[in-house]
């Protein structure tokens, strides 16, 4: 399960950056997970919820907040842009081209760190 060593990952670089702006306490961790990205949200949630208060007490009470990105591509022959539910083989909705740019999907970024100084 590799959602563990990505929320240790998390653990640990939100840690670094409580130690340097000498926060008593991470309140919230607002993130963004492309549903592309290969990570299983509700894992990475349980895994973040599991190991936090192990790793330190500035911790304890952190929420993790995850907003899920759907996949957008926009069609290189008339420009529409659309979400899709698969990634295997998406059409244009519009023209029904399958010459795509993937716009979002793919992403899994911090947004922000709320932090008790």
């Amino acid at each position: 399960m590799h959602e563990a060593s990505l929320a240790m990952s998390l653990i640990n670089s939100v840690l670094e950056v409580a130690e340097r702006e000498k926060a008593k306490r991470v309140l919230e961790i607002k993130m963004r997970i492309g549903k592309l990205s290969g990570v299983v949200v509700d894992s990475f949630i349980f895994a973040f919820n599991a190991m936090k208060e192990e790793a330190s007490k500035k911790l304890k009470n952190t929420k993790l907040l995850v907003e899920e990105v759907p996949v957008k591509y926009r069609c290189k022959n008339c420009n529409c842009e659309f979400e899709a539910e698969t990634v295997y083989l998406p059409e244009c909705p519009s023209c029904g081209s399958v010459e795509l740019e993937l716009l979002s999907g793919e992403e899994m970024e911090v947004v922000s760190v709320e932090l008790e100084v």
